[in-house]
């Protein structure tokens, strides 16, 4: 049954896997995209990653000249480069990567569902994994978070394993928990590097500890200690890049800008938008509500239940960011998993005593159609491109220099700059080169080649401007590139 599950996830996963990239969420995606081709195009080099894009991160007056994109540790953008060494420079490459990673968390979400739940439970949540359309596209994406997932997940099975694993065992019993507590370690250690939510995991892992030694605090010492070890890297991390402060974007927005904390916009956006809409259809609330009210099992104890308020509590504490990107929420999708599981299960074996199981199976199918169908409908625009860039991207590719410099008109969004696979500069909307023929004369001075925009207006007054200044090296319909060097 599972290997079922995973052939499914992974045809599902293919839908439009060889698109440009530049669909949603397109402009993170670029940065994490670029690393990996610089990786394999310049040289690997893992303390010092680089974007194609010279345009300040930091402040205006913070210049960032050698492309310093100083975020998460380059981990997936290192795997994604041995990919691209091996089979050459394809986004689609990138992407399944990403695909493998999420397929190895749906192994992990069901071993975990089958040891705290039931064996049946897991394949639900399996199912619920594999199909969600919110989950299938974020599968997919050139982003760490279904490595994260992936990484998170381990964390949390080889963990649990080796908590409860029998004490004071000898021989292949002790090197067989010596070998949890290690790949949880590992695990965890990664996890911890990649984004912040994994570190919130911690509290249904200090639950189970809990649950195991109770009061008494002295066994806790060693859990403790490997716990410290984990953050170790991430703490390393943190330390070194504080040395390239030009390569570090803000952050400090993501907790509470704008006051959004549990204010009516944040309800709204989390809960209305994302969870009841994007992710659940609408249909799936009625699941997920009676997953939620069900009685735990003694096995599964709160484990579960402290899981989903760890996520929220991440969610609470980074309130802006959750509310600004909807790819914040993949936090959400293991757990959520599980509790749809939960009471997909109840419907399909309720007690005949008391309810019909015709009619239980029939609201089951419908709950699940609808909510795959409702939330494909809001999905499937994320596949859709931004017109031109491609092919925009293309013909700078194509018609200019390998080592020329490239200033983009679009927006402050990499995308079009990554598609021409040049270094150089975002301009536009929302950045600090904005379209203006005072931009052009700054940006010639530093040795910017050609200009491209997929956003141009001739008869606006900066339009104007360049068709009368600068020779036109190629224009379309979607497109139009300027030579500043003539």
């Amino acid at each position: 049954m599972l290997s079922v599950i995973l052939i499914l996830a992974f045809i599902l996963r293919l839908y439009k896997i060889n698109i440009p990239l530049a669909d949603h969420h397109s402009w993170r995606q670029a940065d994490t995209a670029a690393v990996a081709r610089n990786f394999s195009k310049e040289r690997w080099n893992f303390l010092r990653p680089r974007i194609d894009n010279m345009t300040p991160l930091a402040k205006p007056d913070l210049p960032n000249k050698e492309r310093l994109f100083m975020v998460e540790p380059p981990i997936y953008q290192s795997v994604v480069a041995g990919v691209y060494e091996l089979f050459g420079v394809q986004e689609n490459y990138a992407r399944l990567v990403s695909v493998f990673f999420s397929l190895g968390s749906l192994i992990f979400l069901y071993l975990i569902t089958k040891h705290y739940l039931s064996r049946r439970i897991g394949f639900w949540a399996a199912f619920f994994f594999a199909v969600l359309p919110y989950n299938i596209f974020y599968s997919r994406v050139i982003l760490p978070e279904p490595m994260m997932i992936f990484l998170s997940l381990g964390m949390i099975y080889f963990l649990g394993k080796a908590i409860e694993g029998e004490e004071g065992k000898e021989g292949q019993e002790g090197r067989k928990g010596k070998i949890k507590w290690g790949l949880a370690i590992i695990f965890g250690a990664l996890a911890f590097t990649q984004k912040a939510f994994p570190v919130f995991l911690v509290s249904p892992m200090i639950y189970l500890l809990f649950r195991k030694y109770d009061f008494n605090w002295r066994k806790y010492i060693i859990p403790l200690f490997h716990c410290f070890i984990a953050l170790l890297p991430l703490i390393l991390w943190r330390i070194w890049i504080r040395q390239f402060p030009e390569g570090i974007p803000p952050s400090d927005w993501l907790f509470n800008q704008g006051d959004i904390r549990f204010r009516g916009a944040f309800f709204y956006w989390i809960f209305a938008k994302r969870i009841g809409e994007l992710i659940l259809g609408y249909w799936g609330l009625p699941l997920l509500v009676l997953g939620l009210i069900l009685k735990p099992s003694k096995e599964e104890g709160l484990f579960s239940h402290i899981w989903l308020l760890t996520v929220l509590l991440y969610t609470t504490i980074f309130a802006a960011g959750n509310v600004t990107h909807d790819y914040y929420q993949v936090s959400f999708i293991p757990i959520l998993s599980i509790f749809l599981a939960k009471g997909a299960d109840f419907l399909v074996s309720s007690p005949k005593n008391f309810f019909s199981r015709a009619v239980c199976c029939l609201l089951l199918a419908a709950c699940c159609l609808f909510m795959l169908a409702f939330s494909w409908y809001q999905i499937r625009d994320f596949y859709n491109i931004q017109g031109g860039v491609d092919l925009a991207g293309r013909a700078v590719d194509e018609l200019t220099p390998k080592n020329a410099l490239i200033l983009t008109g679009d927006s402050n969004d990499a995308t079009l700059l990554y598609n021409c696979n040049r270094y150089g500069w975002t301009g536009g909307y929302a950045s600090y080169f904005p379209n203006t023929p005072e931009t052009i004369e700054k940006v010639k001075q530093m040795n910017v080649d050609f200009y491209v925009t997929t956003k141009f207006d001739q008869d606006s007054e900066f339009g104007q401007y360049l068709l009368k200044n600068y020779e036109v090296l190629k224009r379309t319909d979607q497109f139009i590139i300027f030579n500043l060097t003539i």
